[in-house]
């Protein structure tokens, strides 16, 4: 897992960021939440996560505009080892798993599975043992199938320098016969590991069609076919998709094109599916990074919910879990639904450079009155924070804190352009048939706050000039959190 980030450099968007110098210590949770409105960086942040796979080519080809330098990152993994890079990662992470927007760009027209003899890819994990027997034997007939090549090389040179014509050459058509041989047999250890796993591959895209149900009941994978590349080491599945009782099927696909048939939230619904499904076919998934890049593009919001609801449970299952996106919104609900365990970050400009600082995400997205008082009370909880700035957003956060609460509760008494003082006028002219009567109790108590208040107001002609004092600050705040408690 990734213990702690250290510094990014000379990279997209991140020209010279160190955690040092940042609110956050650079320590990574086990999930992460990391904010970023548009332009910010955060996909260049997701590239990275994905070339730690062992891609060093998009890292390189993202490097910082005007930079004279290489692009560098350090972070520190869960054993206390560097993960580096300079002009390549000094070791892969296997077990990373990214969705971006170039995840439903690699798997639109077909769903793309590494193949590699070395490894068992998604549909082999259950029977892994078994598959790499397989696997051994077909990696040392192509080593035979090489030396037999060569040998046949060798001879055929030779033949040519003595000026012997090698077409029938015995020597030769039996290296030839035999290499043959070995090319059926390899053929046929393909074709025995592919229907070894043709359980997994149907599970896979009856995993897919549930995941579907729950995006959008109108469309499923109507069938799948296998085209197996290991010149490239791909397992491409092909795919027959039934959208709204309309069947697509494999052979139509030759003339209709799905990049323009579906809608954007279809292709989300869909990209997003097949990606769950990946997931689930990892037995060992606690084990994995798994990095989520803007899954809500395009969704309404019952779809949203879905999302949220989904990549919950893919975060408690998966060893570490980072969401990114631009979507506010998005990212406090997806918040809510895991409070525990959860850092929330934000991207943003810092000396001209991308950085992550903590991000205060639930203060962010509240509004009014809810987030005023929230100021309040953080700034009573840490009043150590000495910028002036701050100061005086915490000052401004007083009166209206306390208009809203009587526009809540006295709803039958105010008036929309009525004030905190005409509220004052109201409650000490109130009889004791009205509601507003109790409060003639804190009358002195509500015109003291609203006199502080009025010292920095806009509406004080030098106000700027007006110094604060943080214990005073903090005495009003507190009375006023009091006097709310009150009335």
């Amino acid at each position: 897992m990734l213990k702690k980030l250290l510094q990014i450099n000379n990279y997209g968007k991140f020209r010279e960021f160190y955690t040092i110098y940042s609110n956050w210590d650079g320590v990574f949770k086990k999930n992460n939440i990391i904010y970023a409105p548009n332009g910010s960086g955060k996909t260049s942040l997701a590239l990275l996560f994905s070339s730690m796979k062992g891609d060093n080519s998009i890292v390189l080809k993202k490097k910082t505009f005007d930079s004279e330098h290489v692009p560098f990152a350090k972070f520190i993994l869960s054993d206390n080892k560097e993960l580096k890079f300079y002009n390549g990662w000094n070791k892969k992470l296997p077990k990373i798993e990214v969705f971006d927007s170039f995840y439903f760009e690699e798997n639109l027209y077909s769903i793309s599975i590494a193949d590699d003899l070395l490894e068992a890819n998604i549909f082999e994990l259950s029977i892994k043992d078994e598959i790499n027997e397989i696997k051994k034997e077909i990696v040392n007939l192509k080593e035979d199938r090489e030396r037999i090549s060569k040998k046949i090389s060798n001879r055929k040179n030779y033949l040519r320098k003595i000026n012997v014509s090698y077409e029938n050459d015995y020597t030769i058509c039996e290296l030839v016969n035999r290499r043959k041989e070995i090319e059926v047999s390899i053929t046929s250890l393909h074709n025995e590991r592919i229907q070894k796993t043709e359980k997994q591959r149907n599970k896979y895209v009856r995993s897919i069609n549930k995941y579907l149900d729950l995006f959008c009941d109108t469309m499923h994978l109507s069938e799948i076919k296998l085209i197996h590349n290991s010149k490239a080491n791909i397992q491409s599945l092909i795919y027959g998709l039934e959208i709204s009782g309309h069947n697509i099927t494999i052979k139509d696909r030759s003339t209709t094109s799905l990049k323009y048939y579906l809608s954007d939230g279809d292709k989300n619904a869909l990209s997003l599916s097949f990606f769950l499904a990946r997931m689930d076919m990892l037995p060992d998934l606690d084990s994995y990074i798994v990095v989520v890049d803007d899954p809500f593009t395009s969704f309404d919001s019952q779809r949203k919910m879905t999302t949220i609801t989904q990549l919950a449970k893919l975060a408690k299952k998966s060893g570490q879990f980072f969401l990114l996106t631009h979507d506010l919104n998005f990212a406090n609900d997806f918040s809510k639904a895991n409070p525990n365990e959860t850092l929330n970050l934000k991207i943003q400009n810092y000396k001209n450079s991308s950085a992550l600082f903590l991000h205060e995400l639930q203060l962010e997205t509240l509004t009014g009155f809810n987030k005023d008082l929230l100021t309040l009370r953080n700034f009573v909880a840490n009043p150590s924070y000495e910028d002036s700035v701050y100061l005086r957003e915490v000052i401004r956060c007083i009166r209206p804190t306390i208009e809203g609460l009587f526009r809540i509760k006295y709803f039958n008494y105010i008036k929309d352009n009525q004030w905190l003082g005409d509220f004052i006028k109201l409650i000490k002219e109130a009889d004791s048939s009205s509601a507003l009567y109790k409060l003639q109790d804190y009358i002195e108590e509500i015109e003291e706050i609203n006199e502080y208040s009025k010292i920095y107001h806009h509406s004080n002609p030098n106000y700027i000039e007006v110094g604060i004092s943080t214990v005073e600050l903090r005495n009003y705040v507190r009375r006023t959190l009091k006097l709310l408690e009150n009335i």
